[in-house]
């Protein structure tokens, strides 16, 4: 929060001192509501959650030298505290204020991302090309709901070129008033899909919430083409509008660690897998261009993207013989990520042997049974050359009873599971993980690694945060 001054932070904040601040102490620069991610000079918030008091934390905070804290509770602060403490009603209403405030003074290029899928893929996408041309800047996490876009926002430099902001939602309005917050001067929708439909409720529900984000862009949208359109037509954005679909693209191809195409005329290559990530780059390449970027710098930035684990992170894992490869994609799924992870991995080519793990889509409402019923039709026709197909939780359980042999089903999710699926993962393996966050798959790959751990300290392994690609 660089350029706040104390007495704007009290006034934008509606707070009150509970340790004032004295002159000479430089006001904070930037914010975290984990002391672990906390650095000198920044915000602590001491949020409340349903297992962590964060008030616990205020010793620890002063100790790596915040610049100021945020309380819910004063009667929580320790005696003789000497960091300059700000007293609230409520740590995120404070937050968004002072992030609206910090928001008012930003004179880059802002740019707003969302969608069903490939959000933070995307942005990372974007950030990679903007950073070619100029100084850019995105959140090192995908901080997209209502705590982390206000700290985004907060954390963001004000000297720099262009912004990014990745916006979240699971229930109806919310990105809305995100955009409200980021006033985008770019936005971008990556895709439409079956994600949060216990909340959104059906494709219509998801595509009037994704649209909602167009009513606060200044100045260009990009949008997936066609499935949009009547939310668009209902919104009536004062926005220029720019669509752009798998029929745009060509000379697609792929490999195990990237996708190359063809994009108004000019070649493009990211160290991204999978099909639907040559959409998400076009994407990136069109926000280049509204930049004023030209493909050439455009094409350098995307070349260099490195991406967050668990986005198909591709992880290979040394043995005793052949190494077992990882594509991580555990981060989320919903039924169109699902579908299009799968697709990539049928494709895959390799004489190894395969296997896909997925785990339960969740946050599908009333359409999970159905949805989950009707992926395991597609899985039906799936061609991994004998390869092997791993199914982790209750619903994926209901939708294979009476499936026969094709699938293995593991209906509990515990460590002990994952602990048992690892020991069918042979040496030499090709692995797909896909599930929800609340399935926890990515616990395979410690266990994997830790398993082959004399290997690995040969210096052969890449760690889970290795070679990132979705």
């Amino acid at each position: 929060m660089s350029g706040m001054s104390w007495d704007t932070v009290l006034s934008v904040s509606s707070g009150r001192w509970a340790v004032a601040p004295t002159g000479d102490q430089p006001p904070p620069v930037g914010v975290a509501i984990d002391t672990r991610e906390l650095h000198r000079g920044q915000t602590f918030v001491a949020y409340v959650g349903q297992r962590v008091d964060g008030h616990a934390y205020l010793d620890q905070a002063r100790d790596l030298r915040a610049a100021m804290c945020i309380v819910t509770d004063a009667t929580k602060i320790p005696e003789g505290f000497d960091v300059p403490t700000l007293v609230v009603d409520d740590a995120t209403d404070a937050l968004t204020a002072m992030a609206m405030h910090w928001r008012s003074q930003m004179q880059g290029t802002v740019i707003g991302v969302t969608g069903s899928n490939g959000k933070t893929t995307t942005t990372r996408l974007i950030h990679a090309v903007l950073n070619n041309g100029g100084k850019a800047w995105v959140s090192s996490k995908s901080h997209n709901n209502a705590i982390g876009v206000p700290m985004s926002v907060l954390n963001a430099p004000l000297d720099a070129e262009h912004a990014i902001f990745e916006l979240g939602t699971s229930s109806p309005g919310e990105i809305a008033q995100r955009a409200q917050l980021v006033l985008p001067d770019i936005g971008v929708i990556t895709s439409i899909g079956r994600a949060h439909l216990e909340e959104l409720g059906s494709i219509e529900g998801v595509c009037s919430e994704k649209a909602s984000m167009l009513g606060h862009v200044k100045n260009h949208a990009i949008v997936p083409d066609g499935v949009l359109d009547e939310a668009i037509r209902l919104l009536a954005p004062g926005c220029t509008i720019e669509r752009v679909g798998q029929q745009h693209l060509s000379s697609i191809k792929i490999d195990e660690r990237s996708v190359s195409f063809e994009f108004g005329g000019h070649p493009f290559t990211v160290p991204v897998p999978g099909v639907h990530n040559a959409s998400n780059a076009a994407m990136a390449v069109l926000v280049g261009r509204a930049c004023g970027m030209d493909d050439p710098n455009i094409a350098a930035g995307l070349l260099s993207a490195r991406l967050p684990e668990m986005r198909l992170s591709r992880i290979e894992i040394p043995t005793k013989s052949d190494p077992i490869v990882i594509y991580n994609d555990a981060y989320n799924a919903n039924p169109d990520s699902t579908r299009a992870a799968l697709t990539f991995f049928e494709g895959l080519r390799t004489d190894a042997n395969k296997v896909v793990v997925l785990g339960d889509m969740l946050e599908l409402g009333s359409a999970g049974e159905r949805e989950h019923d009707l992926l395991i039709d597609d899985l039906e026709g799936i061609t991994l050359g004998g390869g092997r197909i791993v199914l982790v939780g209750p619903m994926y359980a209901k939708a294979v009873l009476g499936g026969g042999d094709r699938f293995e089903s593991y209906p509990v999710t515990d460590d002990h599971a994952m602990t048992e699926i690892a020991r069918t993962i042979n040496l030499g393996d090709v692995v797909l993980i896909k599930g929800s966050r609340g399935v926890g798959l990515e616990r395979l790959v410690y266990i994997l690694i830790n398993r082959h751990t004399p290997y690995a300290k040969s210096g052969q392994s890449q760690s889970p945060e290795g070679t990132n690609t979705q």
